[in-house]
């Protein structure tokens, strides 16, 4: 959110920066740097440190075993808009307002200038900050820009160009702290991973049609193309081949802060927006329901300052992002989020939260046209689905994670237990007003090559 009285404050607090360091000589910011890596599409469990049978992210992995990996993380939708928005915003989709009006799809919701994104708190700060996305969904055009210097959409979605840009910010002098985010497509269906990566994990001697393209996925979610057990798991290779090809991409990014001389004082985040259904409840994609392949997903936030790694179990929250980093950067502002810091958590501190509200949503017109939204409170989960209309869902996440039987009518106190707490939550909650753009014809194509038109 712009405005002349912010914009004269990060004007002062960079004139008091630069003068600092140039009375101090070569060291570095007082502030760390923030280098936020978010891979779109990305379910938890199919990375090795989340217990995936293939070794499919080894710098990841390494990663998360010298940082804090947060193992029961949740995102706030199944689709990127809204998710991201949670990240950046700590505010659930309610009440950002990021959600698509399920009318024809020549429309699309919006972050509006009147939310306050992290960058523009870290602008505020004294940061310099840069955006690279592969994803049109976060684009300059729907207010995903708001307090960057320098904020593109890649032309080719492709890992290679958002990494020129990375390595080109990342290698320039900067007397100022730098924040850095990058959002990789892959492993974003289709599902094509460069050409050596493509004999990893695949049965050599698979003989179905299934190649991970938008058309046979869509037929997937619209029910009229059936998978065999090979199918699927041929699906879910091509996936993690693509996993894999990131996971190096990642790793270039990594060894890039080494070499700059920045590792030492960057926070660095992993993240995903959120995950992917592979026949896990009958269908593929994302977007059009919300278990949990489609909301765990994976967090790591690697502190140089901090020597202990620690693996958290207790749940946490796109939400929690904002207030979490801040903290870490010794930021003030996100003063109306609705998350709270994981820095008692990371400090060995407050390991039981107790039951934290994850609420979710989903609102989508492709394929088919759906609006649900869920609510996780400790180990019970609860799914209400809007339109189509259908009987609620509930779950007991710890005796089944995969939410293959549904409690609802067998445990009826807990169901109303949530329903209620539910309720109280979107009455409690500001609801953003929103905003919708129209569409552009390139748009739509552009959408469309991601499999979310037909």
């Amino acid at each position: 959110m712009y405005s002349p009285n912010r914009a004269l404050l990060a004007l002062v607090v960079a004139a008091v920066g630069m003068l600092a360091w140039c009375g101090c000589g070569n060291q570095a910011p007082a502030h760390p740097n923030l280098v936020i890596i978010l891979v779109d599409t990305l379910r938890a469990d199919h990375l090795h440190y989340h217990g995936h049978h293939r070794e499919t992210s080894p710098r990841i992995d390494d990663l998360a075993a010298r940082s804090t990996a947060f193992m029961n993380h949740q995102s706030t939708s199944s689709r990127t808009g809204p998710s991201t928005a949670s990240i950046f915003t700590g505010l659930f989709p309610r009440s950002h307002g990021v959600l698509n009006p399920l009318t024809k799809f020549d429309a699309k919701g919006m972050l509006t200038d009147d939310q306050t994104t992290l960058a523009e708190i870290l602008t505020d700060g004294g940061y310099e900050c840069f955006g690279y996305t592969a994803n049109i969904n976060v684009s300059a055009r729907f207010g995903f820009s708001q307090g960057y210097v320098d904020y593109q959409l890649i032309k080719s979605s492709k890992a290679v160009e958002l990494r020129d840009h990375a390595l080109k910010v990342l290698s320039k002098p900067r007397a100022k702290p730098l924040f850095l985010y990058l959002h990789y497509m892959e492993p974003h269906s289709h599902y094509a991973a460069p050409k050596e990566y493509r004999s990893l994990y695949v049965d050599p001697n698979y003989e179905g049609r299934i190649n991970g393209r938008h058309e046979q996925l869509n037929q997937i979610v619209e029910g009229t193309l059936q998978l065999s057990e090979a199918d699927t798991e041929h699906l879910s290779c091509l996936y993690d081949q693509e996993i894999r090809y990131t996971d190096d991409e990642v790793g270039l990014i990594l060894d890039a802060l080494v070499e700059n001389g920045l590792a030492e004082n960057t926070i660095v985040v992993f993240i995903a927006d959120h995950g992917e259904e592979f026949l896990d409840h009958g269908s593929a994609l994302h977007g059009y329901t919300l278990y949990q392949e489609q909301l765990h997903v994976p967090l790591v936030i690697h502190d140089p300052r901090r020597s202990d790694p620690r693996r958290i179990e207790a749940i946490t929250r796109h939400v929690d992002v904002l207030p979490t980093l801040l903290e870490l950067l010794d930021i003030n502002g996100g003063d109306e989020v609705q998350g709270e810091s994981l820095v008692s958590l990371m400090d060995g501190r407050d390991d039981q939260r107790g039951e934290v509200p994850v609420l979710a949503e989903a609102s989508l017109k492709a394929v088919k046209t759906v609006r649900q939204r869920s609510l996780m409170l400790g180990d019970w989960k609860l799914i209400e689905h809007l339109i189509p209309a259908a009987l609620p869902e509930l779950y007991n996440l710890r005796r089944d994670p995969g939410e293959q039987h549904d409690l609802m009518t067998d445990e009826p106190h807990e169901a109303q237990r949530l329903r209620v707490r539910l309720a109280d939550l979107l009455e409690s909650m500001p609801e953003a007003k929103g905003a919708v753009t129209k569409l552009t014809e390139e748009e739509i194509r552009k959408l469309r090559s991601l499999g979310y038109v037909k």
